[in-house]
C-alpha cells in the first residue's frame, strides 16, 4: 500500500489478526428467524444469505451515515482505490478511526503500541436494499415495524462470543503477551 495515503488507510498487525481469527473462526453466532427473513431477500448476493459467521474483512470508516446500493458500489470502489486493490469492503462505521487517531498519538509519545490494536466489528443490518427497493425503503423498512433492527440484539452476543475467546486468551497468555505480541 502507498505511504501517501493522507492518513486514511490503516492496516492492522496482521499476525496479530490472524491469531484473533483462528481463536474465533469456528465461533457460532446468534440466528433467528426475522434475521434469515431478511437475508432472504437478498436474492442474487451469496454472502448475504449465509447465516452469520466470524470473517477478516475490512472497513470504509465515515462521519457520514450513508446507505443504498449506488453508495454500497463506491464503498467498495472506495476500498480496492485506498488499499490498491488488497482491500475487501465488509462494513462502514467511524468509531474505529477515532480510537486508532488516538492510539497513534499516545504511540508517537511511548505510551501504547498502537499495533495491538485489535478491532471487532459485528453487523445488524445490511449497508444497501435488496432487490427490488429503494435505498430509501430499505433504511425505513426494519424501523417501521417498531421493533428496530432485527440483527442489532444478536450482533450484541456476537460481539460477546467472538470477543471472549480473544480476552481469555490475552489474559490467560499475559505473562508471555506482555513482552511478545501475539501471533508474532
Amino acid at each position: 500500500m502507498s505511504t501517501n495515503n493522507e492518513g486514511v488507510v490503516v492496516r492492522l498487525n496482521t499476525g496479530l489478526v490472524n491469531w484473533a481469527y483462528e481463536l474465533t473462526k469456528d465461533v457460532e453466532l446468534p440466528d433467528n428467524e426475522e434475521i434469515k427473513a431478511m437475508r432472504e431477500q437478498y436474492k442474487g448476493y451469496a454472502a448475504a444469505g449465509m447465516k452469520p459467521f466470524v470473517l477478516k474483512g475490512d472497513q470504509l470508516a465515515g462521519s457520514t451515515y450513508w446507505h443504498g446500493k449506488l453508495l454500497t458500489e463506491w464503498a467498495n470502489d472506495w476500498v480496492s482505490y485506498w488499499s490498491e486493490g488488497k482491500g475487501n469492503f465488509v462494513t462502514s462505521a467511524m468509531e474505529e478511526m477515532g480510537t486508532y487517531h488516538s492510539l497513534d498519538r499516545l504511540h508517537q509519545s511511548g505510551i501504547v503500541d498502537k499495533n495491538r490494536l485489535l478491532v471487532l466489528r459485528t453487523a445488524s443490518n445490511f449497508s444497501m436494499q435488496w432487490p427490488g427497493i429503494t435505498a430509501a425503503q430499505s433504511l425505513a423498512g426494519e424501523k417501521l415495524t417498531g421493533k428496530g433492527y432485527s440483527a442489532f440484539i444478536p450482533s450484541l452476543e456476537s460481539a460477546y462470543r467472538v470477543g471472549e475467546p480473544v480476552v481469555k486468551a490475552l489474559l490467560e497468555g499475559w505473562d508471555e503477551y506482555e513482552e511478545v505480541m501475539p501471533g508474532q
